[in-house]
């Protein structure tokens, strides 16, 4: 979707004010937010129209909007919302991160479990196919909007711990190996997924496949 660029002047802006109120705006909690491995658990590799070879490939040309440092989402625990704001060196760049981001949200919503051999990943399957959290992703030129909304504080953990990996991980060394298994351990013995724990550790001991 393309949007106007008043649009992302105005996120810039409040962007600005949340980073300067809350510090970075990083409260190291993982949609874009979005997946961004290889297609797995449906018997497939790296799904077409996923893009990850080509974002793998040129993950140094992203940048924070206005900025050279590697992405980084704002996250406002308060709305349970986070959002990206993510420059590419060209338009092709913009276009292709845009188009990942909501191709591996049409195929959460669909059922499918991308990193399946990943729990943090199979935990952010669950809540976007349960309708736990949305992803809006908009763009206007080089530049990418990415925002996520959660529905509860569980869900909210999940993709902000997503987010971290994407940023620390994906955008600074386009590393797409690691497993943040320990992470989706971790948030799910918090008493924010109390109501939830039971149906996440089904979700995943059906899904969880080797990598």
């Amino acid at each position: 979707m393309v949007i106007p660029f008043m649009k992302i002047a105005a996120v810039s802006v409040l962007t600005g004010m949340i980073l300067t109120g809350c510090g970075g705006g990083s409260d190291n909690g993982m949609g874009a937010g979005s997946g961004y491995g290889q297609q797995q658990g449906a018997g497939q590799g790296e799904g077409s129209g996923s893009n990850i070879g080509y974002l793998r490939t040129n993950h140094a040309n992203y940048s924070e909007h206005g900025s050279a440092v590697t992405p980084a989402p704002v996250k406002d625990a308060g709305t349970l919302s986070l959002t990206w704001i993510i420059d590419g060196k060209t338009e092709t760049d913009a276009q292709m991160l845009a188009d990942h981001i909501a191709f591996m949200d049409g195929k959460l919503k669909e059922g499918e479990n991308p990193r399946a051999f990943d729990k943090l990943f199979l935990m952010e399957a669950y809540m976007k196919y349960n309708k736990y959290y949305t992803t809006s992703v908009e763009r206007a030129g080089t530049t990418v909007v990415v925002t996520k909304n959660a529905t509860n504080a569980c869900a909210y953990k999940v993709i902000s711990a997503h987010s971290d990996a994407v940023s620390g991980d994906f955008f600074a060394r386009g590393d797409i190996t690691k497993d943040y298994s320990s992470i989706a351990e971790a948030i799910l013995a918090d008493t924010a997924c109390d109501a939830m724990r039971s149906d996440i550790e089904t979700y995943i001991a059906q899904r969880q496949r080797g990598m």
